[in-house]
């Protein structure tokens, strides 16, 4: 079991999603708080709709690592 829980992103609730998929994908645990509030109050925009995306604090560094080289990947197709 994880110890203590460490916010890497905080996100809109579609694209928290996606990076979580993204982090699961890579083999790391993995939760979103804030999720609920979206779903019961159907807030999926702006300060009330954000979601933080959170993993065990000893892998936040690989998550970090990993959510960075994703936005530089997307970066790389826009152009």
């Amino acid at each position: 079991m994880p110890g203590e829980w460490v916010t890497v992103a905080v996100r809109e609730r579609i694209e928290a999603l996606m990076l979580r998929g993204l982090l699961a994908a890579a083999g790391l645990p993995v939760r979103l708080l804030g999720e609920a509030l979206g779903n019961i109050y159907g807030l999926n925009t702006g300060p009330l709709g954000l979601v933080q995306v959170q993993v065990p604090a000893e892998a936040a560094g690989q998550a970090r690592e990993i959510l960075a080289a994703g936005f530089q990947e997307e970066a790389g197709h826009e152009r």
